[in-house]
């Protein structure tokens, strides 16, 4: 299992400006969700990292324009191409059923700015959507989620272990 850091900016004008973590975390349905596309993830350095993801790799959910990490979500398959034969790999289903943090994680905070200044996802100014994350980036994240998020240290702590998302 790999783990990645998927970031959105609410702020970004376009079609996508206003949409938030959230709406994927409020999402109750049974099949996959759909992230991306054309308009969203228009690095060529994210399209070569989904190309790399795997189903069931764990996505770390960054709104980067709040600075904070909202919860965690699996790939429910590989990454496609929005449209077919453009090589854009721009597309990745997330599982339903994330895990949605009560409290969310402001890497800016004073305690975590020195590891989380090191992570190429959550420095700024950053370019690209989709970043992979080290192991030890991993378990420092998990370390500080479960801290601020006590009441979920079980879910936190069975995330990364969690094989099937269905």
């Amino acid at each position: 299992m790999r783990a990645w850091v998927y970031k959105v900016n609410s702020r970004r004008p376009g079609p996508l400006t206003g949409w938030h973590f959230d709406t994927f975390f409020r999402y109750r349905g049974p099949k996959p969700y759909e992230m991306g596309g054309e308009g969203w993830i228009r690095s060529p350095m994210s399209w070569a990292h989904l190309q790399k993801v795997r189903p069931g790799d764990l996505f770390v959910c960054y709104q980067s324009d709040e600075r904070r990490i909202y919860g965690l979500a699996r790939a429910a398959d590989r990454a496609y191409e929005d449209r077919p034969g453009s090589g854009r790999f721009n597309s990745i289903d997330l599982a339903p059923r994330g895990l949605r943090l009560r409290r969310p994680l402001w890497v800016a905070a004073p305690e975590h700015r020195a590891v989380f200044a090191h992570v190429r996802a959550f420095t700024v100014p950053s370019r690209g959507t989709i970043h992979p994350l080290a192991a030890d980036e991993l378990r420092y994240l998990l370390r500080a989620i479960t801290a601020l998020n006590p009441e979920q240290r079980d879910a936190i702590r069975a995330w990364p272990r969690r094989r099937a998302w269905l």
